[in-house]
This record gives C-alpha cells, sequence and structure tokens, in this order.
C-alpha cells in the first residue's frame, strides 16, 4: 500500500487559510482591546468628572458664609496670628489668610493662570487654564473643648470677631467656627512616564509647633482646564442681574464695589491620563465664554459643568 503526502498545492491553500484566519484573529483581538481601552478610558472620566463635580461644589457651597457675621465684620476681625511663609494673596488687592487692618482683604478671587509666580504660592501652572481662590467659615460650629490642633477658627461677635487657633489667649465658652483658604489651580506632573494635567490645591493649616503654613495637595488627575464665570447681583437686590467670566473680571468686582458676587458657574475639561493612538480628538469643547479646541492629540477628553448660588453671600 502507497501512502502519500500532502501536495505543494494543497501545503500552499493551507498555509494561506492558516494566515487568513490568524490575521482576522489578529484583527479581532486588536478591535477587542480598542474598545475595552475605549470603555475604561471613558469610564475613567466619568468617574474623575464626578469627583470633580462634587468637590468644587462641596467646596464652594459655603461661599459667603462668616458665621453669622458680616464680611465687613471679618475685615475688621483681629487676628493674633502669624501670617504663613508664602502665603497666596494678590498684591495689592488681598492680604491672605488674615485680615490686616487697613488693608484690603477678598473672599473670592479668580484669575486666568499666566507664566511666572502668581498669588505669590504658585509657580509652573498649566497654561490658559484659571486659579480660584476662596476664603469662606465652614458651617459646622463647635465648642473649646472640640478645637483641633491643625485648624484656625472664627470666633464671631457682634463688637469684634476674632480668628483664632487652640492656644489663643481668652477663649470663653461660645461656638467657633473652622476657618479656610483654599487655592485650586492646575499643574502639569509626570505619572507613569506621561505628563498628566492635576487639579491641585494650596490650603492654609496649622503645624504641629503652632504656626500658620499653607500646604499643597494633588487632588484629581487628568483636569486639564478650570474655567469659571461670576454672577453679579449689580443692584443689590439679591438677583443676579449678569454673568461675567474670569478674564473679564475687574478689582473692583472683586472688592464687591460693583455688585454682589451671588453665584459662580464652573467649567471641568478632563482628559485621560495615558494616549490612545487608535484615536484622534478634533474636537472643540465651548466652555462658556471661551474655548478648547483639541489640539489633533490621542487624548479622550470629557467635558462638564456646574453651578453654586451663594445663599449666605454676604461679601
Amino acid at each position: 500500500m502507497i501512502s502519500r503526502g500532502f501536495s505543494l498545492v494543497e501545503l500552499l491553500i493551507a498555509m494561506l487559510l492558516a494566515l487568513l484566519l490568524l490575521g482576522f484573529t489578529v484583527q479581532i483581538f486588536a478591535s477587542l482591546t480598542a474598545s475595552s481601552r475605549q470603555s475604561q478610558q471613558l469610564a475613567q472620566l466619568q468617574q474623575n468628572g464626578q469627583l470633580g463635580l462634587n468637590l468644587l461644589h462641596n467646596e464652594l457651597q459655603n461661599t459667603g458664609f462668616w458665621g453669622g457675621v458680616s464680611f465687613t465684620d471679618i475685615t475688621n476681625a483681629t487676628a493674633e496670628i502669624t501670617s504663613p511663609a508664602g502665603d497666596c494673596r494678590e498684591e495689592e488687592l488681598d492680604t491672605g489668610s488674615f485680615p490686616a487692618p487697613g488693608q484690603p482683604f477678598i473672599a473670592l478671587y479668580a484669575r486666568v493662570a499666566a507664566p511666572g509666580r502668581q498669588l505669590n504660592c504658585l509657580t509652573s501652572l498649566a497654561a490658559d487654564s484659571e486659579v480660584l481662590q476662596l476664603k469662606r467659615a465652614i458651617g459646622l460650629a463647635v465648642n473649646r473643648a472640640e478645637l483641633r490642633p491643625n485648624r484656625f477658627y472664627i470666633a464671631p461677635d457682634w463688637q469684634q470677631s476674632r480668628l483664632v487657633d487652640l492656644d489663643s489667649s481668652g477663649l470663653d465658652d461660645r461656638e467657633f467656627y473652622p476657618y479656610q483658604h483654599l487655592v485650586f489651580y492646575i499643574q502639569q506632573q509626570r505619572l507613569d512616564g506621561e505628563t498628566v494635567p492635576v487639579l491641585m490645591r494650596k490650603r492654609l493649616v496649622r503645624s504641629e509647633n503652632g504656626l500658620a503654613r499653607i500646604a499643597t495637595d494633588s487632588l484629581l488627575d487628568g483636569v486639564e482646564r478650570l474655567h469659571f464665570e461670576f454672577g453679579i447681583d449689580a443692584n443689590y437686590d439679591g438677583r443676579l442681574n449678569y454673568m461675567l467670566p474670569t478674564a473679564q473680571m475687574s478689582q473692583q468686582h472683586w472688592q464687591q464695589q460693583l455688585g454682589r458676587i451671588v453665584s459662580i458657574r464652573f467649567y471641568i475639561l478632563l482628559r485621560s491620563t495615558l494616549p490612545d493612538n487608535s484615536y484622534v480628538n478634533q474636537q472643540t469643547y465651548q466652555m462658556g465664554a471661551v474655548q478648547f479646541v483639541a489640539p489633533e492629540d490621542h487624548y479622550r477628553r470629557l467635558l462638564l459643568a456646574g453651578s453654586v448660588y451663594f445663599n449666605n453671600a454676604t461679601f
């Protein structure tokens, strides 16, 4: 009995079919990988976007609250506390973390990021983004026994309020409101070999030796742009008359001389932390009065917006 193998034609046909099958398999695998990467990045953007919205909303909702006294009372409050080194302040517009007699003190301020040092405490900011500074009391009063060593407090008083800490003299049995001075901004950082925009925060804290200092926190990766627009009550009747973007706000607006700031609308543009070479972003993102045009790169983005009305506004 004679055994015969495959002919050359049969081998070529088999190899061709195997190559076709392999090609289909690789294509399907690549498609599944791309789909998985897209789903993962979109889920990450959605999750980070929700975190960013909640963060800004929670931080902004107490804006204008000063423990039951007016902002004018706070500007005249005593603060027997040494300002922190490298305090965040805008020269000729603000004294920084604590009010000082006869000097301007503002509770809400924003500016467009520019090269160089800004607010005396910020460097290397992400270009064309915006910086937001706010000061306010938190609406959770504590008594003297509940004062924490790492915080500063407002002791409101109809005659003269005080900014105090745990070691301040003359603390009687009253209510104290935690006081915060915060600055939000965006800075580029290195993460897993990639340059990633990160939402950062500067905040006033009290150190272990009792001194005021400015701490720095990384809050959220992938935040590429912040944009703010402010609602102005021009005739002080409690109603919104018009909105202005950060770039159009003047010194008189921040000092409440052209009306009261009663609301803020904020935009957060998020970017995936890793590129996807199978994707090219050519979209335009409208952030209120400003636009961001994607530079045809390989990053997915998500734009979200929120707003807060300052129910306690007493600027």
